[in-house]
């Protein structure tokens, strides 16, 4: 829980939040007696009395200070209902299969809660709480890998007259520099439960999954797993952030958007950005560095690999045409991405322009087989990234494997939000 955004929204929501609580309790009791005697005598009259009085009180104050949670009720309390988003699907009853198809044809800019989200219904600044899959982002579970990994080797004569210690000296000294950039922050990556990204003229909108379900395989519009993205300090979590961001579990999460819309990317590493605007090429790397090595370790523990380097190059090419373009490749569309790739991959080992040639084989065949448009300046732009991409892989000594992405690693479309709290 981010103590310093919960007291920040709720401040300005209501004023000045108490810190302290005094309850005041307070009892008195009071007791008189009067005694008296009077007496008259024909010319006298005398008279004569006692007053008794007894006072007793009692004082008691309790002081109770207000704790985060408390704070953090209140800001629920307080926002719950004026939500853009919250999972309140399980008991409303899906729309008719008519209705789904009428919506989906007009998906533009209209939202109809919960179902479907609008492009412009996510804006900037507003609060939303969705269920997820807690996860930290490929980059910082890669990170955490290395690093366990290396002190094992460390500690290990064993383990390390297995390895190449030059290898692993060139690894912990990336991760070195990874670290760093990270700041003391871990980027999460949780994927939707209950919503995918579809896209439409004007962006793309989440569509409820059982509205999804409701729909036969052939009725069903294109979609993307739609993933929940933010940085996180890591001091602010309450258990060890391994038991935690490794065992996907089901969560809620209150937070809010920092861009409108869902995204088509996201980088994890948010000081790469300012090394970016010198070095593209290497905010680039960054961005992908988590998911590809990912890939590529658990592709090697599954036993594939594949030692082409200029196959893996193009195929990278052609995934990120097919990203630019917002187009999803099932796997026959893969399978043939991969034959155009092996047959053309031995012209990136020659001259300029038979490697030129290369990437222009598969450029084709993405234009043709999948309408794709792409000028030639964006193609050089593609280019490059993919011969990055495959460097970095090489360079780290990591397996790479043209299988298609699984589930830990699909892309997908992101909404950066910054996370306020999550909870069970």
């Amino acid at each position: 829980m981010d103590e310093v955004s919960v007291t920040s929204l709720l401040s300005s929501r209501q004023g000045a939040i108490p810190s302290e609580i005094t309850d005041t309790m307070s009892s008195a009791t009071r007791t008189e007696t009067t005694r008296g005697v009077e007496a008259d005598l024909k010319l006298m009259k005398a008279t004569g009395g006692s007053v008794l009085e007894t006072s007793l009180t009692r004082d008691r104050q309790v002081l109770r200070k207000a704790t985060i949670q408390a704070t953090f009720r209140d800001l629920y309390r307080h926002e719950q209902g004026k939500l853009l988003l919250s999972p309140e699907a399980a008991e409303l009853e899906v729309p008719s299969r008519s209705q789904i198809l009428a919506i989906l044809g007009s998906l533009t800019r209209n939202s109809i809660l919960p179902w479907f989200i609008g492009p412009d219904h996510l804006h900037r600044g507003g609060l939303i709480e969705v269920e997820v899959e807690l996860q930290a982002d490929p980059i910082f579970r890669v990170s955490a890998f290395f690093s366990s990994f290396l002190d094992m080797i460390t500690d290990s004569e064993e383990l390390a007259g297995q390895v190449d210690l030059n290898q692993a000296a060139k690894v912990r000294e990336f991760n070195t520099i990874l670290e760093r950039l990270r700041v003391g922050l871990i980027p999460i990556r949780c994927r939707m439960i209950d919503y995918r990204a579809v896209p439409t003229a004007d962006g793309d909108a989440l569509v409820h999954r059982k509205v999804l379900d409701a729909l036969p395989p052939e009725d069903r519009p294109a979609s993307y797993p739609a993933f929940l993205v933010g940085v996180t300090e890591q001091d602010l979590y309450w258990k060890d952030t391994r038991r935690i961001l490794f065992s996907n579990a089901e969560v809620r999460v209150l937070c809010r958007l920092n861009k409108t819309g869902v995204q088509p990317s996201w980088n994890a590493v948010k000081l790469a950005d300012m090394v970016g605007s010198l070095l593209p090429e290497f905010s680039e790397m960054m961005n992908s560095f988590g998911t590809d090595a990912l890939q590529a370790m658990m592709n090697d523990s599954q036993g594939g690999s594949n030692d082409d380097q200029g196959a893996v190059t193009l195929l990278i090419f052609a995934e990120l045409m097919a990203e630019h373009g917002r187009i999803i490749l099932d796997d026959q569309a893969a399978d043939e991405v991969r034959r155009v790739a092996a047959e053309y991959a031995h012209l990136l080992s020659g001259e300029l322009p038979e490697q030129r040639s290369a990437f222009t084989r598969i450029l084709d065949h993405m234009v043709s087989s999948h309408g794709l448009t792409i000028d030639a300046e964006q193609a050089v732009v593609l280019r490059e990234q993919a011969r990055s991409r495959a460097s970095l892989r090489r360079g780290l000594g990591l397996q790479s494997s043209a299988t298609a992405p699984s589930a830990t690693t699909e892309p997908g479309r992101f909404l950066d939000s910054e996370v306020i709290a999550i909870y069970w």
